[in-house]
């Protein structure tokens, strides 16, 4: 688009408005974070000696609300350097600077008349183009912008941001009611391909999408709770991840929420929506209301539905409420033989029909509150939402659920499940009905690669249009692009003389099969393609090696064979970085261990922002072995050669400190909490590219494989002019580890490995300065893996890890 927003402004530094500020910021955004000057000095401002003109006065709420963003967990910025982008100011002094940005966001609170007063106050400073939005969860945005100016009335419209905004997907859009389409397209567009989010145009009615189905849903499973007997425990069991919803569940959900905040919702609803037929759920229970009034609200009063307390021998329990008396208790132990037969089935669809269907408790609740929500859902339709994949993507982009409310309609079964919803004496909406009438027994379908979904106004399916600039390996395979393939990874023809490689085993772990698919793409890749990009589409890029297949080569003592799993591995990862055609990796969500070094292997990284990066072999008593020591010590050191050119010599710099930082980030298991932060960690180079919405992703990583062949493709060459630190810088690392040791830091069993992980970054028992080859340091990485894997302490902590899923400490 020819116009684009460069300069943002948000009203507003609460903590919905300082996170806001902060993702804008993350993006690139420079934004201006405001709100008013407090009417008197505190008695803390009087002792800092502040007077009413001072700025750190003036500026004091803005100043708490980037401060709060900076120390939020989980974290608000990519990395803190983020937060110069944001220049905070109060409403008097720097209202006049809103005359300098292209949008502004208000994130007062939810008040009509304080907003509008905001609008009033504001509006002769915008600039005539200036974009308005509120981030108000439930007023009507024909009710905002009544009474402004007909400008005003075009340029505005609600963006309804999720908590928190960096990680929540969702962004609801809602068009005032003159909002011109130019107005919501650049919205969109910035939200989507700029600030990674992911958009569904709503509807102007009470609390739009999202919060409209979601929170009906909760309602009514307190409901269902009450009438079953059923306890807050035994109801957050069935209501998480079991179900693909979050870990967080029911309960655990509303106390991070708020009780307030979830009754001024519904309380929005039930004044706002007086033709719903299920008005009345958006009443509370009374001991829901009983719980506000005893100021039980969840996280902010540190009580809610459960509460944190220690035990008599001081160890922390949660406690769960007792919605009868409202006293807090021991949890039960929840057992349902449904709940345990859903947790053996793969899929989260499979497991879903299959507690649907279940003739227990749990399958009774389970049938209750589904059979609601899907037939509440599909009566809102066209209320809120024009179509059931806008209903869909809200409830999985701003409640983390797997599937949204249709697609698990779809998962259950449609036909068997209206049949059962009537025999219970459902009413089935009269479109839903016609739909399965008509021979038509899904509400998506796919076919040649394209999925379709089911229109009730014209009464067919309808093709979900794929946006431009997004690629999606499973409609590549199914129009037979898939080029090789095993249990394990995929090779995908993405089109322009570029492939992908697809890992797709569980948490995408590296075994044999990813090895030889590996292999094989690399052979396939350097005669008949381009360019090579690593890429996925599931949560998570890779967790590294496969440890099970590990711990059991150890533990039979097959160590020729780990040998040759080790060396397997190492090979594979240097022929892609030796490969004659570029190679492109593409993480995202987790890449750790192997997972990481595939990536360090690359030419070029294209990472999403949300990527959790690091080398964690230490944390089960390993070392990196796929080339990952090795890797960061060139991406500490290299740098320091290149200055020769310059007439430095390299004796003249000493290497500790560089191999000291490498040391610290590998044996500290340092994971980074973002894409940048990798950057900074030295997992991936200032070269590299950040993609904010993972949509993109694939499409951007070929596009780096396009440029860089553009550019003229020169391929590595395998090293053999290493520079290493040698003993002496060995014998200081050791050194450290011992105090650590002394002052009780670390166990005696981390010095062994972390030993191992200086002695190969130090380059073994050589001099200072000696150069080696790579071939050198992966063979010294592979001989340290072996003598770990055969300590007691390791395999402990490995097994330890596969059964608890935290690490040891021995």
């Amino acid at each position: 688009m020819a116009r684009s927003i460069r300069k943002c402004a948000v009203i507003g530094a609460g903590v919905m408005g300082a996170t806001i500020a902060a993702q804008l910021a993350n993006v690139g955004i420079e934004t201006l974070l405001l709100d008013i000057v407090l009417p008197e000095l505190s008695d803390e401002d009087k002792k800092r000696g502040l007077s009413k003109e001072s700025k750190g006065f003036r500026n004091k709420l803005a100043q708490k609300g980037l401060e709060g963003s900076l120390k939020s967990r989980p974290a608000s910025f990519y990395v803190k350097k983020n937060a110069s982008l944001i220049t905070i100011g109060n409403m008097e002094d720097d209202i006049q600077r809103l005359g300098e940005v292209d949008w502004i966001i208000e994130v007062v609170v939810e008040r009509l008349d304080i907003k509008k007063s905001v609008y009033e106050k504001i509006e002769p400073f915008m600039k005539p183009d200036t974009i308005i939005t509120s981030n108000t969860s439930g007023i009507s945005a024909g009710d905002l912008c009544e009474g402004r100016s007909g400008r005003f009335k075009k340029h505005f419209a609600i963006t309804h941001f999720f908590n928190p905004p960096r990680y929540m997907k969702l962004l609801e859009i809602v068009p005032g009611p003159d909002a011109i389409p130019d107005v919501i397209e650049l919205l969109a567009e910035t939200c989507e391909k700029i600030a990674g989010k992911g958009i569904v145009v709503a509807k102007d009615t009470p609390n739009f999408v999202a919060n409209r189905i979601g929170t009906f849903s909760m309602l009514y499973t307190i409901k269902a709770m009450m009438e079953l007997g059923l306890t807050i425990e035994a109801v957050d069991s069935l209501t998480g991840p079991i179900i693909g919803r979050a870990k967080s569940a029911s309960y655990r959900t509303a106390d991070l929420v708020g009780l307030d905040t979830l009754l001024h919702v519904a309380e929005n609803v039930y004044d706002g929506a007086p033709d719903d037929e299920k008005r009345e759920i958006f009443k509370a229970p009374e001991f829901v209301n009983e719980m506000v009034k005893r100021n039980l609200l969840g996280e902010k009063t540190r009580q809610g539905f459960y509460k944190k307390e220690k035990d008599g021998k001081g160890k922390k329990i949660i406690l769960s409420l007792d919605y009868k008396n409202l006293n807090y208790t021991e949890q039960e132990k929840v057992k349902f033989a449904s709940l345990e037969a859903a947790k053996n089935i793969s899929g989260t669809g499979k497991k879903i029909k299959s507690l649907y269907y279940a003739g227990d408790l749990a399958g009774r609740f389970i049938f209750l509150m589904l059979s609601e929500t899907l037939i509440y859902s599909a009566n809102r339709l066209p209320e809120i939402a024009d179509d059931i994949v806008s209903i869909d993507n809200a409830m999985k982009w701003g409640f983390g659920w797997k599937l949204g409310p249709f697609e698990t309609w779809d998962a259950i079964g449609l036909a068997t499940s209206l049949a059962k919803m009537k025999e219970e004496g459902y009413a089935i909406p009269q479109w839903v009905q016609e739909m399965l009438d008509c021979g038509k027994d899904a509400f998506y379908r796919r076919e040649n690669g394209n999925t379709y979904y089911y229109d009730p106004g014209i009464k067919d399916y309808k093709e979900i249009p794929v946006k431009p600039g997004i690629i999606l390996l499973p409609s590549l395979k199914e129009r037979n692009k898939e080029v090789a393939s095993n249990k394990g990874a995929s090779l995908v023809d993405i089109g322009d003389g570029v492939a992908c490689l697809e890992f797709h085993t569980k948490m995408n772990a590296i075994g044999d099969d990813i090895i030889n698919m590996v292999n094989k793409s690399a052979d396939i890749v350097s005669s008949e393609f381009e360019g090579l990009i690593i890429a996925n589409h599931a949560g998570n890029f890779s967790v590294g090696a496969n440890l099970p297949l590990v711990l059991f080569t150890a533990q039979e003592e097959e160590w020729d064979d780990l040998d040759w799993m080790v060396k397997s591995f190492q090979d594979a990862f240097m022929k892609l970085k030796y490969l004659d055609k570029p190679v492109v990796a593409a993480p995202a969500g987790m890449a750790l261990g192997g997972g990481c070094e595939i990536c360090l292997a690359s030419d070029r990284v294209r990472y999403a922002a949300e990527t959790y990066m690091g080398l964690v072999e230490v944390g089960v008593g390993l070392i990196p072995a796929g080339g990952g020591v090795k890797e960061l010590l060139l991406r500490n050191t290299d740098h320091i050669f290149e200055v020769q050119r310059g007439g430095l010599y390299p004796k003249q710099i000493e290497l500790m400190p560089f191999v000291a930082r490498a040391f610290e980030t590998i044996a500290m298991a340092k994971v980074s909490t973002s894409g940048p932060e990798a950057v900074e960690l030295g997992y991936l180079k200032e070269t590299d590219s950040m993609t904010v919405n993972r949509d993109y992703l694939i499409e951007d990583a070929k596009k780096t494989v396009l440029a860089i062949n553009m550019e003229g493709y020169k391929p590595p060459r395998p090293r053999d002019d290493i520079r290493v630190a040698g003993e002496n810088t060995y014998a200081m690392i050791k050194l450290g580890l011992w105090s650590m040791h002394q002052s009780g830091y670390i166990t005696e069993h981390d010095i062994t490995v972390s030993s191992k992980v200086g002695y190969v970054l130090c380059g073994g028992n050589v001099l200072e300065y000696t150069k080696v080859s790579e071939q050198y340091l992966l063979d010294l990485e592979r001989e340290a893996f072996l003598s770990l894997c055969g300590d007691p302490k390791t395999q402990d902590r490995i097994q330890h890890m596969l059964t608890t899923g935290k690490p040891l400490r021995n």
